[in-house]
């Protein structure tokens, strides 16, 4: 199981919002569907919500509640790892990095219904 969620994480890092100053993707409906716990054909932001804190700690690999830019050197340019840095510190914690893929989450929900479908 922790493999498929880094695996999926990879690609919905790279798929959303946190490639900030890069051209992002939007996700395939493949992602989309791994996401979708009540496979209701969307995704809602608490499933989003869910699945991001998932990859957090698969991606936290030391598990000492922050990601460093090793950790992440695999899934994050330096410059989307600086975005996600929002103290600037050197490391992203939890609420930095939820706070930056719930942001990317509303700009990628552009009816506003709270959902991706």
């Amino acid at each position: 199981m922790k493999n498929y969620v880094l695996f999926a994480a990879i690609g919905l890092l790279s798929a959303t919002g946190i490639a900030v100053a890069q051209q992002a993707q939007p996700m395939n409906q493949g992602e989309l569907n791994q996401i979708d716990t009540d496979k209701n054909g969307a995704v809602s932001a608490s499933e989003y919500q869910t699945f991001m804190n998932g990859a957090f700690t698969n991606l936290d690999a030391n598990g000492n509640g922050s990601l460093s830019a090793a950790e992440t050197s695999k899934v994050l340019t330096p410059a989307q790892f600086s975005t996600l840095d929002a103290n600037g510190n050197g490391s992203v914690d939890k609420k930095e990095f939820m706070t930056q893929v719930m942001k990317d989450f509303a700009s990628a929900d552009k009816s506003g219904d709270g959902q991706l479908k």
